[in-house]
């Protein structure tokens, strides 16, 4: 028993070294790349910002300072994943076209600090944080307006932006676009009646009925949101499409010179769980009270990218959505035809062909 015991210590202590080795040269290699760029009159750069009250990051990376500003507003909330300051050298096609900058918001990632109010976790504070985070960027760069992308929770301040600040916002990229939970539910949860009927599975028929009427509690949200993953509604593939990677969108938290060991906890436990599962009152309002159907015109541009098999963020939803919203210049939804709510390798091109191809439009 000693001697098994002594193997599986050193198995784990050179597990551990490798991970430190790997990521101490993947770090380097990276930083190396970015300094290069900046030579060349580029920026790659964290900054730290106080941001009502409260300590945040966000990270700068651009080829050249005269491109357009595009902010990103990652999913979660607390899970910075993509498009978070773990992003350095991630997306070199957005470094080219545009000063590209990626956010932990509050309670995520490095910008995760124990002393956070509790009763600061609510949307409007987001909101708040984000038009802050926007000041910032136009007054440093010298430029009126920025573009904003905002990813599934994202997608809620992004929207709620967009309302209130349009003279802020040259144009809007939503990526699985929220509008409200209980109907994303109600739609969503036929969509598993359907599938539990031509199976005639019993046990599923069983669940989805004990759920009652939309938004569901916590509990049963669970239980839906593993439906919803057992069928491919969060990651679609079938004998043609492949999956997206997940471990491609979490890599670079681990490889990041951004971010240390103590970051990678936040993304991984720490933050997560303290927007998740602490900020119980934030969650409470997602699940029951935000509704972006209440929007019906807005003065920005919109941009609407939606998993055509999404039943996190349901497709026929957010199309809806957007058929009824009233926009004041260009307006345009996508439909990713292979992915859900996780665009796969070759929808997150077409995500990215498209924020550059708008930003060079006259």
């Amino acid at each position: 028993m000693g001697k098994v015991l002594g193997v599986l210590i050193i198995v784990i202590i050179l597990v551990i070294l490798t991970f430190m080795l790997l990521r101490y040269f993947l770090k380097n290699n990276t930083l190396r790349k970015s300094q290069n760029a900046i030579k060349e009159g580029g920026i790659a750069e964290l900054v730290e910002l106080h941001v009502n009250g409260t300590k945040q990051f966000i990270f700068i990376e651009s080829k050249s300072t005269d491109r357009p500003i595009i902010l990103f507003l990652h999913g979660g909330p607390g899970q910075p994943i993509p498009f978070g300051v773990s992003s350095r050298g991630v997306y070199p096609d957005l470094a080219e076209n545009f000063i590209a900058v990626y956010y932990d918001q509050r309670g995520a990632g490095k910008s995760y600090h124990k002393d956070i109010p509790i009763e600061t976790m609510n949307v409007h504070q987001f909101v708040d944080d984000t038009k802050q985070i926007i000041d910032y960027l136009t007054e440093r760069f010298d430029q009126d307006m920025i573009y904003l992308s905002g990813m599934s929770w994202g997608s809620i301040i992004g929207m709620k932006i967009v309302e209130e600040h349009p003279e802020k916002i040259k144009g809007y990229f939503g990526i699985s676009q929220f509008v409200n939970n209980a109907e994303n539910q109600r739609l969503s949860t036929e969509w598993l009646w359907d599938i539990a009927v031509k199976k005639n599975d019993k046990k599923l028929k069983e669940d989805l009925a004990s759920f009652g009427e939309p938004p569901y509690t916590i509990e049963k949200e669970e239980k839906f949101s593993k439906y919803i993953s057992q069928f491919g509604g969060d990651n679609y593939s079938d004998e043609k499409v492949k999956k997206a990677n997940i471990l491609n969108y979490v890599k670079p938290i681990f490889i990041s010179p951004d971010y240390t060991l103590k970051d990678i906890y936040s993304v991984l436990v720490s933050g997560a769980k303290f927007s998740l599962f602490t900020a119980k009152e934030l969650q409470k309002e997602i699940q029951q009270e935000v509704d972006l159907q209440t929007i019906r015109r807005v003065y920005s541009p919109i941009y609407i990218f939606q998993g055509k098999h999404d039943k996190l963020t349901n497709y026929d939803l957010s199309l809806d959505f957007y058929n009824q919203l009233e926009v004041q210049g260009d307006k345009e939804f996508i439909t990713l035809e292979n992915s859900a709510h996780y665009p796969n390798e070759e929808d997150f091109k077409i995500i990215i062909e498209k924020m550059i191809n708008v930003s060079k439009r006259k």
